[in-house]
């Protein structure tokens, strides 16, 4: 055996001041590391008496301060993820001057080229048509008052918005054609604006302007503030800070009595009393009020990056963010400054806006580079900014002595513990800063696997000692390292499996036995012992017998990641991307994406306390819940649910540690850490992204025909004919506006709620005349959902063949002239009486067929001349009772148009009705047999009864209709699955029983549509 020795030097390189560690002292010295803190230590499970190696600690060093506050996570601003919105994006202008969330939840922002709105995913911008003064032009003001109206500051007065319209309200004599900057509302309702003409009053509609004449220093504002006391704060551009108290009168604070500086960019009202100013060189302000004149004044010398200041905000937590012009931002928490820039990712560090939202975000506009948002992110990451060597993290291992070792590929050995990290590489005694693998036997050893020289042992005397291919190792590539219940060592290499001795490791070769790669060992009750390996299955190891599983025996992949034996003494096997296994009672189960799973890669399992699996992969991680796998495999459900968590939680990376063990642990707080290759992910299953109340839904935009029409809050009349009704929906929330998903009840038109998804935009193409009322509700988990409080009432106004006067009208006649037809009649001879009667009976006949034919338009689609949703209801109803009482089967096809949207906004909507009259054709071609239905079930979606079919012949008959409509070679340059226009179909069948219903069977194709449209559209599944 050859085996290296190496024991750990004794320099101490700090690189941050930290928190005291307390260690015990080692007769080898102060260990050579690298330390950096965190403010809280890594809690671990319980186990007994502290034991293992020796780490010493140097003092703390007097460095910059990295925190990381587990407990909080954003203690430290590199835990903040920087989100940016530019031009490509939807902006306006990259130029971001004001900005405001309104109650509803929306955010809206003033640019150098005009006003938008935005839902978190979507800008909405403003045209010509409904406000010149916002359509292109600068805004430099934006207040929400207490009615919900927006003040809106342009280049020449103010406007307000409401329900859709722009009013003037400060107009363009009244302001000289001078900008307004500012608005602020007293108790009393009154709205006070600020602006370079002056201080404006609004108060009833009357509007008084404060110049020079009534004691202001200048007539050049900036911005305004409340404080608590009732006093009118206003920043000036050249003559300070100035007070307006509740009695009136203006005092003026400038570089004769203290203020640092004259000009004022903003000021802020402070909770606590008093305000907050920023200038443009005398740094930042706190004024106590009026009656304490004495400034506070902070500067670079107190941690600011800059005295030039132009933004404040204070977020949902009371922490201050200041803005600088060219330093960035900073936040001021505990009276110390954390500043974010450029160097930190931030786009743009000359500040122009900021405002905090309800949701804990921060929204920055700069100067010429966008919009950029601050928000907490989903989970706590520490990496490298927060002191790790490396962010590539591969292991994690709870040590009993209360420590936290993580593995870095590329930075050696990180330990956690007592508030501080220790980082130990190559030149402290590793073989290599390579590290995979990490497991501490029962004795406290650390064992220390590497990508390319074998393991290391730190033992309780403080060395390393490795072994590598000479020291037995089949080869260096460790991957699993574990400790059986008998002491006895096992190493699994990329080349083989090994045991260790006591001394140095033999290959372990046996028929049955992994002879390539080993990702993971486990020792079950029973004490066998199982390999998990790179393409070669699965192998049992027990009594000196082997028997290797692999996917003839039903596991998903040969390619073994992940073991798990749960408490019940079920083995769960997680695979290189087909799935999970369950090894239950000689019987293997199987689950894949197919049946729920977020994704088919399982590079771990870890179980919370609450019984959910957390498992990684390489688009994030999700958590799926242990008894809703059970219940599938036990055929008690017929699909898991799993939630799945990737770039929209503001990870760092989304790539996550794989193909090795153990990558990932449970601490004793119940948080799961996951390494990734964009640091160490600690997720604290009680407080997850989207567990909070759903966010109420709202309409962001409503079009008929294509034109804009305003929310008043009235109900909506629609002319009589066809008239396409569109809607873009929102949520009041921007945090997690990727995790909306909405579903409608539109009353008199469906019978059941409507899941859209993600689907943000709703298209009623012909409505036909009656009373609607559209009910939205959204939902972060597809489980919590909230309704709006306001429908949306519907009114499509009859054309005057349909109205009831005119069938009364048409009633009346056909009576009158049927009664002077019998008088006529009777006094005819007998010769003509029977030639009147046949007349008579004609008449009849014809009033019959013209109900019978006003009967048969109320069912039709006017579009695409198929049966509408109603007639399909009414017949898919009757079909289901039939079916039930002569136990027959029911087959469905449910088919989208494929990128419908995208073809609409490419080729036009006259296109459009073309396009779907002519896939309505081949539809309507489909069917015929008795009884058989096709029909447009709603927009772009059709739908087809066949009774009496299986699930075999209503496939055949959705694989005509696809073959059809793509023969039909409708160009659609934009569609992701062909260069014409296709469709996608789902097909389901059953026999109507008491376990299933009508329903069921509409979501079975539902749910197989979007398999279709999953897998690539333009298929039938």
């Amino acid at each position: 055996m050859k085996s290296v020795r190496s024991p750990i030097p004794s320099a101490v390189r700090p690189v941050a001041l930290a928190l005291a560690l307390a260690a015990t002292a080692s007769s080898m010295g102060a260990a050579r590391a690298v330390t950096s803190p965190l403010t809280a230590a890594a809690v671990v499970p319980d186990k007994g008496p502290a034991s293992g190696p020796v780490v010493p600690a140097s003092p703390a060093s007097a460095a910059s301060e990295a925190y990381v506050d587990l407990r909080d996570p954003v203690r430290a601003v590199s835990q903040y993820k920087i989100d940016l919105w530019q031009t490509d994006q939807g902006l306006p202008l990259n130029t971001v001057q004001a900005l405001l969330q309104s109650r509803d939840g929306g955010l809206w922002i003033g640019t150098a080229g005009g006003l938008a709105r935005f839902d978190g995913k979507r800008f909405v911008t403003f045209d010509t048509t409904q406000s010149p003064e916002v359509a292109s032009q600068p805004i430099f003001g934006l207040m929400e008052d207490t009615r919900g109206r927006l003040w809106i500051g342009h280049p020449s007065g103010a406007l307000v918005y409401e329900h859709g319209r722009f009013t003037p309200a400060i107009t363009k004599a009244q302001t000289g054609a001078r900008r307004i900057w500012s608005f602020v509302q007293d108790k009393s309702g009154t709205v006070w604006a600020a602006g370079e003409a002056g201080l404006f009053r609004v108060r009833d509609g009357e509007v008084r302007n404060y110049g020079l004449a009534d004691g202001l220093p200048t007539l050049k504002l900036r911005a305004l503030a409340l404080d608590t006391a009732g006093t009118l704060w206003i920043a000036t551009s050249n003559a300070g800070l100035v007070a307006m108290p509740p009695d009136g009168g203006f005092k003026v604070f400038d570089t004769r009595n203290g203020f640092p500086h004259l000009v004022v960019r903003q000021v802020m009202a402070d909770p606590a009393g008093g305000v907050w100013a920023v200038t443009a060189g005398g740094g930042l302000v706190r004024m106590q009020g009026v009656d304490h004149p004495a400034p506070r004044v902070y500067t670079t010398a107190d941690g600011l990056p800059s005295d030039h200041l132009t933004a404040l905000a204070r977020d949902a937590r009371g922490d201050l963010w200041v803005g600088s012009w060219g330093g960035g931002v900073s936040r001021m928490r505990d009276g110390r400054f954390d500043t974010l820039s450029t160097a930190n990712g931030l786009a743009g560090s000359q500040i122009w806006s900021m405002a905090a939202d309800r949701e804990g975000s921060l929204w920055i506009g700069t100067w010429v580079d966008g919009l950029n948002r601050l928000r907490n992110r989903s989970f706590t990451v520490l990496g490298t900014p927060e002191g790790l060597s490396h962010d590539n993290v591969r292991s994690v291992l709870f040590a009993r002595d209360g420590s936290t070792w993580v593995a870095t590929s590329g930075g050696g050995l990180n330990r956690l513990k007592d508030g501080r990290i220790t980082v130990m590489r190559k030149a402290d005694g590793l073989p290599t800063d390579e590290i995979s693998t990490l497991h501490e036997t029962r004795d406290g050893t650390l064992w220390i696997g590497t990508y390319t020289a074998g393991v290391a042992r730190l033992g309780r005397d403080g060395r390393f000692e490795s072994f590598g291919i000479d020291a037995g190792l089949p080869g260096n590539e460790v991957r699993a390292i574990l400790e059986d219940r008998a002491g006895t060592l096992w190493v699994g290499t990329r080349s083989g499996l090994a045991r260790f001795d006591g001394h140095r490791f033999e290959a372990v070769k046996a028929p049955g036995l992994p002879a390539e790669g080993v990702a993971a060992i486990l020792q079950d009750r029973s004490g066998a012992l199982w390999f998990g390996t790179t393409g070669q299955g699965l192998a049992r190891w027990q009594d000196g017998v082997a028997k290797t599983f692999t996917v003839a025996d039903g596991l998903v992949s040969n390619w073994i990641i992940a073991l798990k034996e749960d408490a019940r003494g079920a083995l769960w096997v997680g695979t290189n991307g087909e799935g999970i296994n369950r090894i239950k009672d000689g019987r293997i189960g199987a689950i894949r994406t197919d049946d729920g799973l977020w994704d088919g890669l399982s590079q771990t399992f870890l179980e919370d306390r609450a019984g959910q699996f957390w498992i990684t992969c390489n688009r994030g991680f999700y958590r799926v819940s242990r008894a809703d796998l059970e219940a599938f495999l036990d055929g008690k459900l017929e699909r898991v649910r799993s939630v799945g968590f990737g770039p929209g939680d503001a990870l760092r990376a989304t790539s996550f540690a794989g193909g090795l063990q153990s990558a990932g642990g449970v601490d004793a707080q119940g948080r799961v850490w996951l390494p990734s290759s964009g640091g160490l992910v600690i997720v604290d299953p009680a407080r997850l992204p989207g567990g909070g109340e759903p966010p109420a839904p709202r309409i962001e935009l409503l079009k008929v025909d294509g034109e804009t029409h305003a929310l008043d809050g009235h109900a909506l009349a629609l002319p009589p004919g066809p008239v396409a009704l569109r809607l873009t929906l929102a949520a009041s929330t921007l945090r997690e506006a990727d995790r909306v998903r909405f579903r409608f009840l539109m009353e008199g038109l469906t019978r059941d709620w409507t899941d859209v998804g993600a689907d943000r935009e709703l298209t009623f193409p012909a409505l036909q005349h009656g009373r609607y009322r559209l009910r939205l509700s959204s939902s972060l988990d597809g489980a919590r959902w909230r309704e709006s409080d306001t429908p949306l009432d519907v009114t499509v106004r009859p054309r005057f063949h349909q109205t009831g006067w005119f069938q009364a009208l048409v009633a009346l006649l056909a009576i009158g002239l049927f009664a002077g037809l019998v008088s006529w009649r009777t006094r005819l001879t007998r010769r003509r009486q029977a030639e009147m009667e046949q007349l008579v009976a004609q008449r009849t006949e014809e009033l019959r067929l013209a109900n019978e034919h006003l009967r048969r338009l109320s069912f039709l689609d006017a579009v695409t001349g198929l049966a509408n949703r109603r007639r399909f209801n009414e017949a898919a109803a009757e079909e289901w009772r039939r079916a039930r009482r002569s136990g027959g089967s029911l087959g469905l096809v449910l088919a989208d148009v494929d990128a419908f949207k995208r073809y609409n906004d490419q080729m036009g909507h006259l296109k459009g009705d073309e396009a779907l009259a002519a896939v309505g054709a081949v539809f309507a071609a489909s069917v015929g047999r008795a009884g058989d239905l096709a029909a447009r079930y709603g927009g772009e979606e059709f739908v087809v009864l066949l009774p009496g079919a299986d699930r075999a012949a209503a496939a055949d008959v959705a694989e005509h209709i696809r073959a059809g409509i793509e023969a039909l070679g409708l160009p659609h340059p934009s569609s992701p699955a062909a260069t014409v226009l296709t469709i996608s179909l789902g097909v389901a069948a059953c026999v109507p029983s008491d376990e299933r219903t009508l329903e069921s069977l509409i979501a079975e194709a539902d749910d197989a549509l979007y398999t279709a449209k999953r897998e690539g559209r333009n298929r039938v599944r």
